[in-house]
C-alpha cells in the first residue's frame, strides 16, 4: 500500500550523531553504521521528493571508493630518530604511498589520510550548509595552511614532520589508531586514558544499536 503526501515532514534522528530511518510501524531502525533492530518490521519509509513510499530494499552505508581505505586495527609502533613510524602492513596502499598529514583541531593526535580522503573533506566543508561563507573560507585557509604532505617508503615507514610530532607529543611508541578513509596516530599515554574515557560511550550506543 503506497500513500503520498507532500505535507509530510520527518526530522531526522541526531541524537547519536549518525543518519537513521526508521520503518513504518516504528520496530525496525537502521543507521549509517548498518545495523538493525528488532527485525519484525519487512518494509521501510522512505521519504523523497515526492513524498513517502514503502520499499523492500535495505538501506546501506555509502560504499568505499576504489581509492578509500577502511583502516581498522589498533597498532603500537616505535618512532625513530628520523621521526619514521611504520604503517600497519594491512594499511598500505600498493599503488601510492602519498599520504596528507595534520594535527586533529585541538592536538591531540594527528590525522593521517589519502590525498584522495583529503579532497573530500574539503568538498564536505564547501557544501555544508550550517557553515557560513565566512567561516567556511577560514576554515579551509586554515585547513590547507595546516596540513602536510607525507610519504611512506617501500618498507611502509611514513615520515611525520617534527613540529607536528612536537605539537601532539608525539615520541617512541605511538598508538596508531584505525578509522573509515583515514588512521590517527596518538601519543600512546594520551591515548590510553582516550580509550578508557570513551569506552562507557562506545558501550551506550553499542547497546542502542544492537551490537
Amino acid at each position: 500500500m503506497l500513500h503520498r503526501s507532500s505535507h509530510v515532514h520527518f526530522a531526522r534522528p541526531s541524537s547519536l550523531g549518525v543518519n537513521a530511518r526508521f520503518c513504518g510501524c516504528g520496530e525496525r531502525l537502521q543507521i549509517g553504521l548498518n545495523f538493525l533492530l528488532t527485525p519484525s518490521c519487512a518494509r521501510w519509509l522512505k521519504v523523497e521528493e515526492s513524498g513517502l513510499e514503502w520499499t523492500n530494499s535495505p538501506l546501506t552505508m555509502e560504499p568505499l571508493s576504489q581509492t578509500q581505505l577502511l583502516y581498522a586495527g589498533e597498532f603500537r609502533h616505535s618512532i625513530d630518530d628520523k621521526n619514521r613510524v611504520t604503517i600497519p602492513a594491512r594499511w598500505r596502499r600498493d599503488e601510492s604511498g602519498e599520504f596528507i598529514i595534520l594535527a586533529e583541531a585541538s592536538h591531540q593526535f594527528l590525522l593521517v589520510m589519502s590525498p584522495e580522503e583529503f579532497a573530500r573533506m574539503s568538498s564536505a566543508a564547501e557544501s555544508n550548509p550550517n557553515v557560513s561563507a565566512h567561516d567556511r573560507r577560514i576554515f579551509l585557509r586554515q585547513l590547507h595552511s595546516r596540513a602536510q604532505h607525507g610519504a611512506a617508503d617501500r618498507q611502509g615507514r611514513l615520515v611525520l614532520p617534527e613540529e607536528l610530532c612536537k605539537n601532539v607529543g608525539l615520541k617512541g611508541e605511538v598508538a596508531l589508531v584505525g578509522g573509515r578513509g583515514r588512521f590517527e596516530i596518538w601519543n600512546l599515554q594520551r591515548w590510553k586514558r582516550a580509550h578508557e574515557e570513551e569506552t562507557p560511550t562506545y558501550q551506550h550506543v553499542a547497546n542502542v544499536i544492537g551490537l
